[in-house]
């Protein structure tokens, strides 16, 4: 009989587990000092020590960083594994949202956001993934809203709200501050990580505004252990958002 009363501790102290999730709008690799500078980007990723990471305004082999790949690129200076998930074509090559993963990658999907007329294409990256650090396989979604149409910004919480049979976890630039509608829809089926007023991403060197965020679902299978700004102003034009969450044991 003790040994039956002690399992369900035993199983939680196996299944539970802790997740470090950065999210990083590196405005193509670009910093405010006008370098493009993987390494740069590489490194203020490596020193967070995140699982998995969700970037934004992501090239590859683009006119403007002269063809290069980022992914390639970050898997070589990160370690982790790298997803890219085009928006639309161009200049030659592709532009949208990454995921970096520090485990095993068991899938990925790109769902695209209706974009008005005249607007730039939007879409959002999901990976389906297992993290080093958990028995748990996860979703993990990565996504940038546009920045003029909030019809299209609306587009895209739409689409993020749709279900999702698996723990998942939300991440990116929504354009939006945090007491705007687009937040409030997202927050129909996401909590976030990032509750408060110390989470200011924008403008990079003396930030003003929250447009970053992470969050997660379903609400009770997470708690947040530690979220904070990352106190880096050059490397690009946001500052990275890193949130450190434990999931917890369940069924769903």
């Amino acid at each position: 009989m003790r040994l039956l009363a002690l399992t369900p501790l035993i199983m939680a102290t196996v299944w539970a587990c802790e997740l470090r999730v950065l999210t990083w709008n590196i405005h193509h690799g670009e910093g405010v000092d006008g370098k493009l500078d993987f390494a740069r980007i590489g490194r203020v990723i490596r020193d967070a020590k995140p699982d998995v990471v969700a970037l934004q305004e992501v090239d590859v082999r683009t006119e403007r960083i002269k063809r290069r790949d980022t992914i390639r690129e970050l898997e070589s200076l990160t370690g982790m594994r790298g997803i890219f998930g085009a928006s639309m074509p161009f200049q030659g090559g592709g532009y949208g949202n990454a995921v970096l993963v520090n485990g095993t990658v068991l899938g990925s999907r790109v769902f695209p956001i209706a974009a008005s007329e005249g607007m730039e294409p939007r879409s959002i990256l999901m990976v389906e993934m297992r993290p080093y650090r958990c028995s748990q396989d996860l979703a993990f979604l990565s996504t940038h809203f546009d920045h003029k149409s909030e019809e299209d910004r609306m587009a895209g919480a739409g689409i993020a709200n749709l279900p999702i049979s698996l723990p998942a976890v939300l991440a990116g630039d929504l354009n939006a501050p945090p007491d705007d509608l687009v937040v409030g829809t997202i927050l129909q089926q996401w909590t976030t990580a990032t509750k408060g007023s110390n989470f200011l991403t924008i403008p990079v060197e003396a930030p003003k505004h929250q447009i970053d965020y992470v969050f997660f679902r379903p609400a009770k299978r997470w708690t947040v252990v530690e979220a904070k700004v990352l106190d880096e102003a050059v490397a690009s034009d946001h500052r990275a958002l890193l949130a450190v969450l434990k999931l917890l044991p369940g069924d769903e």
